[in-house]
């Protein structure tokens, strides 16, 4: 056999190795393939991103990390109470024309991750959805508002062990007049968005 011979039989061999890599490739280690389980992933996501309604609880857990702790919580929006246009008054009352409040009220449970975490941030996931699509603009306060109602906790603080629940109270910026139709839970860059709807 002449070395050009050789030479094309080398490279026949080679391509035989890399189509059967290729084709390996294709499958998962249990034999499932790629695209299956992709495709089962995209339904487990479309099931969760199904609206909710109040007072039922997220249906994967959210995780929240903070201090080098981690946790995993079961989040269960409560109810919205609706404020008056004067609420906002205290304020600025040209900067807020045409705007109300909306106080979301939401339970969190710390469910899994370490075995205990102290003040974890969820009200920063927390959003709106008016009537017309339109997004509430969370209001971040320096003291307090006396229009906010007595049983309002803004704030989950302390430490938190496994099982614990507390319910926060986040104060909204909405359009006066429209309802509010969905309570959210942002779920980072890549996944829409949990949703309650408040009726």
């Amino acid at each position: 056999m002449n070395s050009g011979t050789r030479r094309r039989s080398a490279l026949a061999l080679a391509g035989a190795v890399l189509a059967a890599v290729a084709l390996t490739a294709c499958d998962d280690s249990d034999g499932t393939k790629s695209g299956a389980k992709s495709g089962n992933d995209k339904k487990a996501s479309a099931e969760a991103s199904k609206p909710l309604k109040l007072g039922q609880p997220s249906p994967e857990k959210q995780e929240d990390e903070r201090y080098g702790k981690k946790g995993e919580f079961i989040i269960t929006p409560q109810r919205v109470v609706m404020g008056k246009a004067s609420d906002l008054t205290e304020l600025d009352a040209s900067k807020y024309q045409g705007k109300t409040l909306a106080w979301v009220y939401v339970k969190a449970k710390l469910a899994g991750g370490d075995p205990e975490m102290k003040g974890p941030m969820l009200s920063t996931d927390v959003g709106t959805v008016s009537e017309g699509e339109q997004r509430g603009t969370r209001l971040i306060l320096i003291g307090s508002l006396s229009s906010k109602p007595a049983d309002c906790k803004d704030t989950t603080d302390g430490t938190w062990k496994q099982g614990d629940e507390q319910t926060f109270c986040t104060p909204f910026i909405v359009p006066d007049g429209k309802k509010v139709t969905y309570v959210t839970y942002a779920r980072g860059f890549y996944k829409e968005p949990l949703k309650w709807a408040t009726q």
